[in-house]
C-alpha cells in the first residue's frame, strides 16, 4: 500500500524528467507522524534568545587546559596536605584522645556541672572560643581544654603546660549548655574578679552598682553587660543572686566577666569599706507608685516604720509566732514594699549624678529588696528614682530599667565634660 503511493508520486516526475533531462527537482523532506522530528536549525534564532551560541564549541588553548589540570592537582594536593599538618602539629602537642564515654570526662564535667562542687574545686567551665579567648586576654590559662577538631585549638595558642584531650563531637555535645555546642570545652582556675580592668578604669564614671536577689540569670548577664558598657567603677553582686558562673550568665553577659571588677557575695558590713562614706544611694524602681500600692492594715505599716528599730532575730521570732513560713515570706515582701514607699522619690532624669558617687541598688522583680538592703537604704537615707511607664506597664525587666538610668548618669558626665571643654576653649 505505501509502496504502491510512492510510484503514484514518482512516475509524473519521470515523464517529465523523460521530456526535459535539464529540468532540476527541489526535493522536500517529508515526515511521518510517528517519526521524531529533530530541527536543524531555528530561524531569527538571535531574536529569540539573548543568549551565545552554545552549539558552536569554543576552542580552548591547549596551554590552559594544562595549566588549569595543574592547578586542580595542586589545590588537591595542598587540601590533602593541611589535615597532616594539623595532625603533625596536634601530635608534637602530645594530646590524649578518650573515647565516647570515657570515665575521665564523665568525672571532670561531672564535678563542674555541680554549683557546690564547682566552688569547693575553685574551677570554672567557658564554652566556646570567645569565653576562652577573653579569659586568655586578662592573663588566665586554661588547666584543661576538651575539643573535638583540633583547627579549633590554632587561633587560641595555648602554652605547653596545658592539658588536651580529643574527645567525640557527642561527648562535648552531652555536656554542653548550648543547643548546637560549639566542640570546644575550657576548664579554669576561678579568677578574681575584683581587679578586672584596673588598667582600663580610668575613665570609669563613679557609679557603683549592687545586685540583690536577682535570681534570674538572663537578668544578671544583662546587667553585667549594661554595667560595663556604660563604664561603671564596680559591681558588687551580694549574696542570694544567682552563680556568677552559671552557662546562662556567661552567654548573656558576653564576655564582661573579664571587663568588670566585680565583688563576689560580700556582707552587708563590707558595703560602707567599698564604697565612699558621702555618696548618693539609689535604689532603682522601675513604677513603684504609691497610686499603685495597695492598703495594709495599721499594725503592718506600724511595723515597717519600726522594723529597723527592731533587733531582725526579734522581729522574726514575733513573725513567726502562729505563722507559716510562706505567710511570713508574704508579710516581710510587703513590709519591705511598705518601707520603700516612706522613701523620697524623684523621676530618674530628675537627678543630678555628677556631684558624688552614685550607688545604685538594683533587686529582682520577683523577690524584691532584703531586709538587711533596706536597713542599709534607712541607714544612709537613700532615694528612690522612678522610671515612669505607660499603657499600663508595671515594671521593667531589671537589665532594662538599670539600661535607662546608668546611661542616663553616663549622658550627665558626658554633658558636663562637653561643657568644661567649650568654656576653656572660650
Amino acid at each position: 500500500m505505501v509502496f504502491g503511493n510512492i510510484l503514484h508520486n514518482v512516475r509524473p516526475l519521470v515523464k517529465t524528467y523523460q521530456a526535459n533531462p535539464n529540468i532540476k527537482f527541489t526535493l522536500i523532506r517529508t515526515y511521518a507522524k510517528w517519526v521524531s522530528r529533530r530541527p536543524v536549525k531555528i530561524l531569527n534564532e538571535d531574536e529569540l534568545f539573548e543568549c551565545e551560541d552554545t552549539t558552536v564549541e569554543k576552542e580552548v588553548p591547549r596551554e590552559k587546559i594544562v595549566s588549569s589540570r595543574r592547578r586542580g592537582r595542586k589545590s588537591r594536593q595542598a587540601k590533602q596536605k593541611e589535615p597532616e599538618e594539623t595532625e603533625n602539629a596536634m601530635k608534637k602537642r602530645q594530646f590524649t584522645k578518650l573515647k565516647e564515654n570515657d570515665k575521665i570526662v564523665t568525672s571532670i564535667m561531672t564535678n563542674l556541672k555541680s554549683r557546690k562542687r564547682r566552688e569547693k574545686d575553685k574551677e570554672i567551665v567557658l564554652e566556646g572560643h570567645r569565653l576562652i579567648k577573653d579569659a586568655m586576654k586578662v592573663g588566665l590559662v586554661p588547666k584543661l581544654i576538651l575539643f573535638n577538631d583540633s583547627t579549633d585549638l590554632e587561633e587560641l595558642n595555648l602554652p605547653e603546660e596545658v592539658t588536651l584531650y580529643k574527645v567525640p563531637y557527642k561527648t562535648i555535645q552531652l555536656w554542653s549548655s548550648l543547643t548546637t555546642a560549639p566542640g570546644l570545652l575550657g576548664i579554669f582556675n576561678t579568677p578574681d574578679l575584683q581587679n578586672n580592668a584596673a588598667h582600663d578604669n580610668n575613665d570609669a564614671i563613679p557609679l557603683t552598682v549592687i545586685c540583690d536577689n536577682i535570681r534570674e540569670p538572663g537578668n544578671l548577664g544583662s546587667i553585667m553587660r549594661a554595667v560595663a558598657g556604660v563604664g561603671c567603677e564596680k559591681l558588687i553582686v551580694m549574696k542570694g543572686c544567682v552563680d556568677l558562673w552559671d552557662p546562662k550568665v556567661l552567654r548573656s553577659a558576653a564576655g564582661t566577666h573579664f571587663r568588670l571588677p566585680i565583688h563576689s557575695f560580700p556582707t552587708w558590713d563590707e558595703i560602707p569599706s567599698l564604697i565612699s562614706d558621702d555618696s548618693n544611694i539609689f535604689v532603682a524602681d522601675s513604677n513603684f507608685g504609691d497610686e499603685y500600692m495597695p492598703q495594709y492594715s495599721p499594725e503592718l505599716i506600724e511595723s515597717s516604720l519600726n522594723i529597723f528599730d527592731v533587733d531582725p532575730a526579734e522581729l522574726i521570732s514575733k513573725l513567726t509566732f502562729g505563722e507559716r513560713t510562706e505567710e511570713l515570706s508574704i508579710t516581710n515582701k510587703r513590709m519591705m514594699k511598705q518601707f520603700l514607699l516612706k522613701l523620697p522619690v524623684m523621676p530618674y532624669y530628675a537627678m543630678d549624678y555628677t556631684r558624688k558617687e552614685s550607688v545604685i541598688i538594683l533587686s529582682g522583680e520577683t523577690e524584691g529588696l532584703n531586709f538587711d538592703s533596706c536597713r542599709f537604704l534607712n541607714e544612709r537615707k537613700g532615694i528612690r528614682i522612678n522610671i515612669p511607664l505607660a499603657k499600663g506597664v508595671d515594671s521593667l525587666n531589671a537589665g532594662v530599667a538599670l539600661g535607662i538610668v546608668t546611661f542616663e548618669i553616663k549622658r550627665q558626665f558626658l554633658r558636663k565634660q562637653q561643657t568644661l571643654n567649650e568654656s576653656l576653649c572660650k
